[in-house]
């Protein structure tokens, strides 16, 4: 939902959106200062530029989507419908982009396919549609074979990293379940 939302978190959002939209957020900001994030994008080929934030982004989701079980106790499955069920609950909170979007997302369970190489490279080719093609995302996917094993070392410690920075956000922001 966070990269559905731009701007200030509106007022008029349920809290239980709201949070969980600022901790996305959060994570989000940790990962443009996260060393380790940084070192997966140096790894990836200069000819990518500006792309190689997003590819690292898209890597480590799939990356989390096939590790998952590593770092919840409920299965991923189970979590992507919780989240597909809360986003039908709040449908006229969300922006119209997400809205249109959720049909497809529930009907191809996004969260889930993200395990998939084959869905990594669709998500990368339509994210580069959607920007009219300034950034070569597509040929990017090439990087996750050439760098696969490097970068999943970077996105275990990235990990690590993010769990401490979300159980400090939860402490001081009324803590949410995520699970």
């Amino acid at each position: 939902m966070g990269d559905f939302v731009k701007g200030a978190v509106s007022e008029s959002l349920p809290d239980e959106l709201s949070r969980h939209l600022k901790l996305h957020r959060h994570i989000d900001s940790l990962t443009q200062r996260s060393e380790v994030f940084q070192t997966s994008r140096r790894r990836l080929d200069p000819r990518f530029r500006y792309a190689r934030s997003v590819l690292v982004d898209v890597f480590y989701d799939h990356f989390l989507a096939c590790r998952w079980d590593e770092y919840s106790n409920q299965p991923l499955a189970s979590f992507s419908q919780t989240v597909y069920c809360g986003l039908q609950s709040c449908y006229d909170h969300l922006s119209p982009g997400l809205q249109q979007q959720l049909p497809r997302m529930i009907e191809y369970d996004w969260l889930t396919s993200y395990q998939q190489p084959n869905i990594v490279q669709r998500v990368l080719e339509r994210l580069e549609d959607r920007i009219n093609h300034k950034l070569p995302l597509a040929a990017g996917f090439s990087q996750l074979d050439l760098w696969r094993e490097e970068l999943e070392c970077d996105f275990q410690r990235f990990m690590n990293e993010a769990q401490r920075v979300t159980t400090v956000w939860k402490q001081l922001n009324r803590s949410i379940s995520l699970e």
